[in-house]
């Protein structure tokens, strides 16, 4: 036994483990870019993060809505620069004005609160809307705020004066969000429970367009150049060409839960949107497909992205509240310049100090040949020990490795040698891992050849442990569920067949 351990690396071949295949989509550019996203920050709020908000101007710290307050954190979210706490409610919104020094916010308060951005004073006190307001901003030309309530009214305000100079009205349920266009600032977009979002002219205070969207509308915005809208409701997002009097272009549910939050990148290029099912999904604007998705451990109830997009960040129903950085240029160098100073003694540099360095031409290479590690089944194959080997398999509980050491045991032609002389307590795993993976098609084939040697053996037997003749018609039952599914399926693909073939020979087809 010592002999063959010593020298495990230099005679023996490892059992290789067959992995589940993974999906065929290619590594594109795109998700290299998104991949380079991680994890910078996170931080524990008192309650939901309604909203989250990025600063126009450098260096782009972003805003987040908790509880009563409002926090002001870093561009990279490591710490809270400012904390606004001019609330008695919850506070639902929050929007940074286009030069970066002001900042509007509101809630179930219903009034509209402008801080000063850099210390937290608050500047005005915008009294009007009898409901909660869940949506508001800045407009382009720096003074005016306009504000969407559960009143079912959009309001123009007055930042100089504080009073309101437009009502709109039109909506018959809640509003709960503002999109600006980007191309022309005297038109927002409000997105409604009553199904509809309408575009209104802040020069006349009148809708100018109006879609459907067929649910309860909870987010849209304008994509740059301002003919397209995008609107959220449900699990469903929709696009519709604003320029053609509303027309619907698409329709993307890609979501298993109710899309909560929009947000695009400041090219344009892409638009994410975030749900309760803890996904954050990026999109493309050209054929709004989905390429990149980021998973998260809660709801998603906001985000926003930084202007540089070199951040991504995401409130959570739970108060989490997580940022996402991609490393930024220069990053790299700085990181090798760090790593060729001399390590201090003690430091996990210094214990692996020279491992990377590489030999130059004329250096004599030492070659060093690790002997390999063997699992407990690989040592037992080895030695021949095909049962213990099946045995030390079975205790890892993965699937893959167990039908990796079966397939090897066939090559060999031992299977029938490590299913033999067992006993009831030995050969119940056995029973019990053909029966929960029996139906698996890619393990399928060899788990029924290992059913039949099983029986082979052990027929003469049955009768005597009840534990192990319950496993057998379970076993039985599995095999006529499978064969029954097999039925089924070429049952439904003749019908297809069929179908394909009609409508290759159609009139209609050959015209």
């Amino acid at each position: 036994m010592d002999d063959w351990a010593m020298d495990a690396g230099a005679s023996y071949r490892k059992v290789e483990v067959s992995r589940p295949r993974k999906g065929s989509e290619e590594e594109t550019p795109e998700h290299k870019f998104w991949r380079r996203f991680k994890t910078t920050a996170s931080h524990k709020a008192y309650a939901a993060v309604h909203c989250v908000t990025y600063s126009p101007v450098a260096p782009h710290d972003f805003a987040a809505t908790n509880s009563t307050r409002v926090q002001i954190y870093g561009a990279r979210g490591k710490a809270v620069k400012r904390t606004v706490s001019r609330f008695k409610d919850v506070v639902y919104c929050a929007s940074f004005r286009r030069d970066g020094k002001l900042l509007v916010a509101s809630g179930e308060e219903t009034d509209l609160k402008v801080f000063d951005a850099t210390n937290g004073g608050m500047l005005r006190l915008m009294r009007g809307h009898t409901k909660a307001v869940h949506a508001c901003g800045f407009s382009d030309d720096k003074l005016h705020v306009v504000s969407g309530s559960d009143d079912a009214t959009v309001r123009l305000w007055d930042v100089a004066t504080g009073e309101a100079t437009l009502t709109m009205t039109g909506h018959t349920d809640h509003v709960r969000s503002l999109a600006p266009s980007p191309a022309s600032p005297e038109i927002w977009a409000s997105g409604s429970y009553d199904h509809t979002v309408k575009l209104w002219d802040c020069r006349t205070g009148k809708s100018v367009a109006s879609v459907d969207h067929g649910q309860p509308v909870q987010a849209s915005l304008i994509l740059l150049g301002g003919g397209v809208l995008v609107t959220a409701g449900g699990n469903v997002m929709k696009v519709w060409d604003i320029l053609a009097g509303g027309r619907l272009l698409q329709s993307v549910s890609n979501h298993s839960k109710p899309i909560t939050c929009l947000a695009m990148d400041a090219e344009g290029g892409r638009v994410l949107s975030g749900s309760l099912d803890h996904h954050l999904k990026v999109y493309d604007v050209g054929e709004f497909r989905v390429r990149y998705s980021f998973d998260y451990t809660q709801p998603i109830l906001s985000c926003a992205v930084s202007p540089e997009a070199g951040t991504v960040a995401v409130g959570m129903a739970s108060g989490l509240l997580t940022v996402r950085a991609r490393n930024i240029k220069g990053a790299g160098e700085r990181a090798q310049v760090v790593a060729r100073r001399a390590p201090r003694a003690g430091t996990y540099h210094y214990f692996v100090r020279g491992q990377r360095d590489s030999a130059a031409e004329d250096d004599f290479r030492v070659e060093h040949v690790r002997k390999a590690r063997l699992a407990p089944y690989d040592k037992m194959l080895k030695a021949f020990h095909y049962g213990a080997a099946l045995d030390a398999a079975l205790a890892t509980a993965q699937p893959q490795v167990v039908v990796s050491v079966l397939h090897e045991l066939t090559l060999r032609d031992a299977l029938r040698i490590a299913l033999s002389g067992r006993d009831e307590e030995s050969v119940l795993p056995i029973l019990r891992f053909l029966c929960k993976y029996m139906a698996d098609q890619a393990f399928a084939s060899l788990l029924c050849d290992c059913g039949h040697v099983l029986l082979e053996l052990y027929a003469t037997v049955l009768g005597r442990a009840p534990e192990v003749d319950e496993m057998f018609w379970k076993l039985r039952w599995r095999v006529h569920e499978v064969l029954a599914l097999d039925a089924e399926l070429l049952r439904l693909q003749g019908s297809l067949e069929l179908i394909l073939a009609a409508s290759v020979h159609s009139p209609s087809a050959v015209d």
